[in-house]
């Protein structure tokens, strides 16, 4: 079992918790701001500020990566691991937990120039906005049309938490186009068989599986090889290629049983964890649905001096009132010892979103089928109760 929050080198400079920061925080979010406070040709020092603009304590988890040929020589004011190119900082003993509307910092001496990249504060962005981790769905009913001298192909569109803002469309493994629409037409292509592969993508870069045809190819019944090694951090899984006899149109990835979503991607990002022992599991898949052996990794993740290592209570008498057009289901709020940042939604063992309301509301869609509607607590460490569940 790997210990993923092993404690690494960090120098002892000191780094207390302040009262009141030295900058407005935000109101109602916490925030996190990196600021390069010296350079020179082969390095610099650089420190994070995190603001508490909430109206409860933080227990606060930064993650970032640094460019390749940049690495932290040593660090203060956090307790700082490394999984190849990202890294973790969670607080000391004296700067662990930060009072409403105050701060604390840590920062680090660099080998390098490079600054860091895709910074995540307890697994929301480091501006107090949200992120977007969810995929979009995969592209539907991918077909193809043969003209005098065109071939197109014609998809049903995807969906999207937030939005859909294109597609990519693959012959065999070249990129030949991306379009906003759902149709792409190209001229007549060779007599040859050839896979194609259309997934959609949102403005973060979330990306769906693909979608695949192979015009005139026969069925494809070979699973694809299970994905290379797994590399977990506390928000993003990682792993390395699967292959397959046609194409690999995806991946889907699980914690401890619970799926978070599927990709075309070598990574997605999932909500925070919290401390324990996780499974982190990713299947590969095919457009035929043919499924992979899992690729899989026990982490243990040890909560820091000073964290909160408590988790809510679960949400309570969970109800659905159903109309003609929307299923909307509410809960008793959650308690726990710091604050409870939002509530995880499942269907089934689905993922579906996050919410800071006692409630939760989606369209009805005819015919569905029953599924059984999960949702627990969690706090700002990412500490999660035990589900209420109820089946519809």
């Amino acid at each position: 079992m790997n210990r993923f929050l092993v404690a690494a080198a960090v120098a002892a400079l000191g780094a207390a918790v302040s009262a009141g920061p030295a900058r407005a925080a935000v109101p109602g979010v916490a925030t996190a701001t990196f600021v390069q406070q010296s350079a020179w040709p082969n390095g610099y020092t650089g420190q994070y500020t995190i603001d508490n603009g909430a109206a409860s304590a933080l227990t606060w988890r930064v993650e970032f990566d640094l460019p390749g040929g940049t690495t932290v020589a040593n660090s203060w004011g956090a307790r700082l691991t490394r999984t190849g190119d990202h890294y973790v900082a969670v607080g000391e003993a004296w700067n662990a937990t930060v009072p409403a509307g105050g701060s604390a910092t840590f920062g680090w001496v660099a080998q390098g120039t490079g600054r860091p990249l895709g910074c995540s504060l307890n697994g929301g962005s480091c501006t107090g906005a949200s992120a977007d981790i969810r995929t979009p769905s995969t592209p539907g009913n991918l077909r193809a049309a043969v003209g005098t001298t065109t071939f197109t192909l014609r998809w049903d569109a995807s969906s999207d938490d937030i939005a859909v803002t294109g597609y990519e469309v693959y012959s065999g493994a070249n990129l030949v186009a991306t379009v906003t629409g759902d149709e792409y037409t190209m001229g007549m292509p060779p007599p040859m068989i050839i896979t194609y592969r259309v997934r959609a993508l949102d403005a973060a870069g979330n990306a769906s599986p693909f979608a695949v045809i192979t015009p005139g190819g026969p069925a494809d019944t070979v699973a694809p090889g299970a994905p290379g090694a797994v590399y977990p951090g506390s928000t993003t899984i990682r792993w390395t290629a699967a292959t397959d006899d046609v194409a690999v149109a995806g991946y889907e990835v699980s914690v401890n049983g619970d799926r978070y979503g599927a990709t075309s991607n070598l990574s997605l990002t999932v909500p925070p964890l919290g401390f324990g022992v996780f499974t982190f599991a990713v299947v590969a898949f095919d457009g035929a649905g043919n499924r992979s052996v899992p690729r899989s990794i026990m982490v243990a993740v040890d909560p820091g001096p000073a964290s909160d290592a408590q988790g809510p209570t679960p949400p309570g008498d969970l109800r659905v009132t159903v109309t003609e057009t929307r299923v909307t289901w509410t809960w008793s709020a959650s308690r726990d010892n710091v604050g409870v940042a939002g509530y995880q939604v499942f269907h089934g063992a689905d993922w579906v979103g996050n919410t800071t309301a006692a409630s939760w509301s989606e369209p009805r869609t005819a015919g569905s089928t029953p599924y059984t509607f999960r949702v627990r607590a969690f706090d700002q460490a990412g500490n999660k109760s035990a589900f209420a569940a109820l089946t519809s």
